[in-house]
């Protein structure tokens, strides 16, 4: 009983440490920086070196706005 008790009592310090993360991240812009800061043929090489799906890092809205960049070597440099 008093294992199941503290377990709960994880899952709650975590669900509110997430919580305030949420909150502290709420006004800031993620993708922003994909959009004007990252050369997307960098992302696009990262992600294909590491055999990491791209739609999991860009959104279907930037994969169209750089479709361009689809045909990238993964062992692109900048």
């Amino acid at each position: 009983m008093e294992r199941k008790i503290a377990q709960m009592n994880a899952k709650i310090e975590k669900m509110e440490r997430d919580k305030e993360t949420k909150e502290d991240l709420k006004n800031v812009a993620l993708g922003t920086s994909k959009i004007n800061y990252l050369d997307p043929r960098i992302t696009i090489a990262w992600c294909k070196r590491h055999e990491v799906p791209v739609e999991k890092i860009i959104n279907k809205s930037l994969l169209a706005k750089f479709s361009w960049a689809m045909d990238e070597d993964p062992c692109f440099r900048f």
